[in-house]
């Protein structure tokens, strides 16, 4: 019996270190963090707050279709910001709401501002799967 089990996909980056992009264990799915750099793009020209929201948000769906689960699995999500500035939050926000309005139990959610190396955010999320 396999105690646990990576995930991987083609749709998100490759792991840049020595862990996997998502973990099953039992009924959970931990999804590491998840940047706002799409695979193969220069981390100079990453794009706005929103952009790089929608990407990571992208890349932990797909990690999440790989056990055929969606975003009404998530049950808590850890996002980082570079900047918390009024502005910045504000949009990271819009687009994170855009994600999540026909998931009827939103995620519990921490915001927290991160030194952060080429992206501007990054969010890890846990699921919950039959």
């Amino acid at each position: 019996m396999q105690l646990k089990e990576a995930i991987q996909t083609l749709n998100a980056p490759k792991p840049s270190g020595p862990y996997s992009q998502g973990v099953k264990k039992d009924q959970f799915i931990f999804v590491s963090g998840q940047d706002g750099v799409q695979p193969g793009e220069d981390e100079e020209n990453r794009g706005s707050i929103a952009e790089q929201t929608e990407a990571c948000l992208d890349h932990i769906k797909s990690i999440l279709s790989e056990k055929d689960a969606d975003l009404n699995a998530i049950v808590h999500m850890t996002c980082h910001l570079a900047d918390l500035n009024g502005q910045t939050v504000q949009e990271f926000n819009r687009v994170y709401e855009m994600y999540f309005r026909n998931v009827e139990v939103k995620p519990a959610r921490i915001t927290v501002g991160s030194q952060l190396l080429g992206t501007d955010v990054e969010i890890t999320a846990i699921a919950a799967v039959e």
